[in-house]
């Protein structure tokens, strides 16, 4: 085995045992590198030269632009805002390339960020990952269950990677409650799905630093308890240092602190010599004349270090649903017996007593790890209809729809569809998919699947009233 096999494999056992022995699971934090290996994004600079040269009014290249601005990139892009709000003006007739709604916004800005999210909504209609050069990587990332997300990237990749992880995008990271739950992507400078949201500009980085601390208290319980995997960045980034650098302000270090639970994964565009030995950790300079030590991988391809952070797990929209049914039996109204509550969540601080106690196998598994919230017929209590009715209308509507919709009038639209087809009123009754409660209408995860076979318009089997309902009848 070659010096370099022999540091890599070492590396990623001991990155894998950590990550066992710490009992939980990991945070990817993803930076451009990672969009740029998949969907052939540009590099920062290499972006604003796009924009610089598919923009008639900039008659400069983009080298004028780096000797004005001392190679800053945000103050390049400062500089382009007015080019491009001028461009803008000149073709608002234009509405194909330049859409309405960008003359209605109070925002400077939002002719180069709308620039800007189409030109990577566009790198991504062209992503295929069944026939991706790299796709042996990409089918080991889809496999992946991490804790959470935390990108700087726009564009939708991790999305369309992770299609059961909720995005919660730039200033409602801090906002939303729900922001440091398992199963999000957080996308801390903002996406092209809402491209008012996007820092490029110098302005919006002095905005995002100013709040940067909030973000990281917010985030701090993350870098506490999980491990912490860099991807897609530099050693350089100005990102990183500056979050360490409040990481490091927080934990109140004097020295140079080893921050054991942070990797740094670092892409060597060639193939690594086998006779070379990287080093395992590395210091990463924060500012100030400060610095912090992290462990430090360095690789070419991505293959291993995938298969290393594999977790068997339960599905991940199982365990979001767990944790949704926690909270909501601990702030419902109906829980009256604190004695026994307490008892009872006390015996759930283990997780198999949890996933045994919240669920029951599924009947015909396919998968042995495939499991359901228990049935109506189980519950014994009010208690256990906060348990088994976590959500509203809305939320109904956020899980049918893939959180691409979040008005509850669809939801109920399609529960209206199931009574013009079958007569049965699924709001009729209290049953496996409604409960009506405190005066409020709650829905289980068994209407979510339900109503997902409806919208996709597959055939569906209700269960209700001991009756097996099919649609289409099999009479």
């Amino acid at each position: 085995m070659s010096n370099y096999d022999s540091y890599l494999n070492s590396s990623l056992e001991y990155l894998k045992q950590y990550i066992t022995d710490m009992k939980s699971r990991p945070i990817l934090f993803i930076g451009s590198g990672f969009s740029q290996r998949y969907i052939n994004s540009p590099t920062w600079a290499g972006l604003l030269k796009q924009l610089i040269d598919e923009n008639p009014e900039i008659d400069m290249p983009m080298q004028f632009f780096i000797q004005e601005h001392n190679g800053d990139n945000a103050k390049i892009a400062s500089e382009l805002v007015d080019y491009y709000r001028t461009y803008a003006w000149k073709n608002h007739s234009d509405e194909e390339r330049f859409p309405p709604f960008l003359f209605e916004s109070a925002s400077r800005s939002i002719h180069l960020k709308y620039k800007i999210a189409s030109i990577l909504i566009d790198l991504m209609g062209q992503f295929d990952a069944e026939t991706h050069e790299l796709n042996a990587e990409i089918e080991l990332i889809k496999n992946l269950n991490p804790q959470a997300i935390i990108t700087t990237n726009y564009d939708k990749l991790l999305e369309t990677l992770f299609p059961k992880y909720e995005a919660i995008v730039g200033q409602q990271v801090i906002r939303q409650k729900k922001s440091t739950d398992i199963g999000h992507i957080l996308k801390i400078h903002g996406s092209v799905e809402d491209c008012d949201s996007i820092v490029i500009e110098q302005q919006d980085y002095v905005n995002f630093f100013n709040k940067q601390i909030y973000l990281i208290a917010k985030l701090f319980t993350y870098f506490m308890e999980h491990p912490i995997i860099f991807i897609g960045y530099s050693l350089s980034d100005e990102n990183i240092k500056s979050i360490l650098y409040n990481v490091k302000q927080i934990i109140d270090a004097d020295v140079e602190p080893m921050i054991d639970n942070m990797w740094f994964i670092d892409w060597s565009r060639e193939p690594i010599n086998p006779d070379y030995t990287p080093p395992r950790e590395k210091p990463i300079s924060v500012g100030n004349g400060e610095s912090v030590r992290v462990n430090y991988i360095q690789l070419h391809t991505y293959e291993k270090l995938y298969e290393a952070l594999y977790q068997d797990s339960v599905d991940i929209e199982f365990l979001k649903q767990i944790e949704e049914t926690v909270y909501n039996v601990v702030k419902s109204d109906t829980i009256t017996n604190l004695e026994v509550d307490i008892a009872s969540l006390r015996y759930l601080t283990d997780r198999e007593s949890l996933l045994n106690a919240f669920t029951i196998p599924t009947a015909n598994d396919e998968q042995a790890a495939t499991r359901t919230l228990v049935t109506f017929a189980d519950i014994q209590d009010p208690n256990q209809l906060a348990v088994q009715f976590t959500l509203t209308a809305t939320e109904l509507c956020e899980r049918v729809y893939d959180y691409e919709k979040s008005f509850w009038s669809y939801a109920y639209d399609l529960i209206n569809d199931v009574y013009d087809k079958t007569g049965i009123k699924l709001r009729g009754s209290n049953n496996i998919y409604h409960v009506y409660m405190n005066g409020v209408s709650r829905y289980s995860t068994n209407m979510v699947h339900l109503l997902k076979k409806v919208k996709d318009m597959e055939p569906y089997v209700i269960n209700i009233d001991g009756r097996e309902i099919s649609y289409p009848s099999e009479d």
